[in-house]
């Protein structure tokens, strides 16, 4: 394949309920294509800067949703096979993923993925890197990544087991596994669902009980500024006390290399 797909695009809409991430590819899905995850996290990155709440209040959750009735079915299939080709491909396309990842868990505002349909494979692992999980009706959770030969980043592992466990995580993550709505909510993959399937508003009550029900792993870092978890070696955000992947004095850019490491290595090694 001389050069992976590129249609697609991720794009900002201010309105009424705030600021909202809109993952745009609604004929795949929402299947992130390369130029879409680089935009994912350069959006992030330019709208998690930082806030200066009135009066002390809680800024305005940032919202990641998709576009025609589903989050995300998760990378373009066409540019993971495009990244299976070649070395450099892989490491490219590793990159733009893990690096839109960690975008959202460093972000200063609260980032709430509203989930509609569902999300398959890359979608969830933008859901877990998320400070919490809104469903929007029923959504159906897929994990595909056993049967796609593919390994986790770290972070996303590392997200997954603070949010479900590390053997829940493990099974989830160990072959393909369909789970449905009510399975997600009862294992913390989601944190809550709008009343009456409204809509809710980046600073309304479905997204902010959503953010005071979420798992307290889903603190939210920042690349400096960090305690350090004496278990881990990994930071911890000095303002919540919450975890974080990035350890103390760490560039994201480094992060990304460290995190993406078992991913980059799984992809390499050719398809399955």
């Amino acid at each position: 394949m001389a050069s992976p797909p590129t249609d697609g695009t991720v794009r900002v809409v201010e309105g009424e309920r705030g600021t909202t991430v809109v993952l745009d590819r609604p004929a795949r899905r929402n299947a992130l294509t390369l130029p879409m995850w680089r935009q994912l996290a350069e959006v992030v990155a330019d709208q998690g800067g930082p806030q200066d709440p009135v009066g002390g209040e809680r800024p305005d959750a940032l919202v990641i949703t998709g576009a025609g009735g589903y989050f995300c079915s998760g990378a373009d299939l066409d540019t993971l096979a495009w990244a299976r080709e070649d070395p450099a491909h892989a490491a490219e396309f590793v990159d733009a993923v893990v690096t839109a990842l960690l975008t959202i868990h460093v972000s200063s505002r609260p980032v709430v993925a509203l989930v509609e349909g569902g999300a398959a494979g890359g979608g969830v692992e933008i859901m877990a890197a998320c400070d919490s999980r809104v469903a929007l009706g029923a959504p159906t959770l897929v994990f595909p990544f056993g049967r796609h030969g593919m390994t986790l980043d770290d972070f996303t592992r590392w997200r997954l087991d603070l949010l479900v466990g590390s053997s829940t995580a493990q099974r989830l993550v160990d072959g393909h596994h369909v789970v449905g709505a009510e399975e997600a909510r009862e294992l913390g993959l989601f944190d809550g669902s709008p009343p009456d399937a409204a809509l809710p508003t980046s600073s309304g009550p479905a997204v902010g009980l959503a953010l005071d029900r979420s798992h307290p792993g889903d603190g939210r870092g920042d690349a400096t500024g960090r305690g350090t978890d004496d278990a881990t070696g990994r930071g911890t955000d000095d303002a919540t006390g919450a975890p974080a992947y990035l350890r103390p004095g760490e560039t994201l850019a480094g992060a990304a290399r460290r995190a993406g490491a078992p991913m980059l290595a799984a992809l390499q090694t050719g398809p399955p």
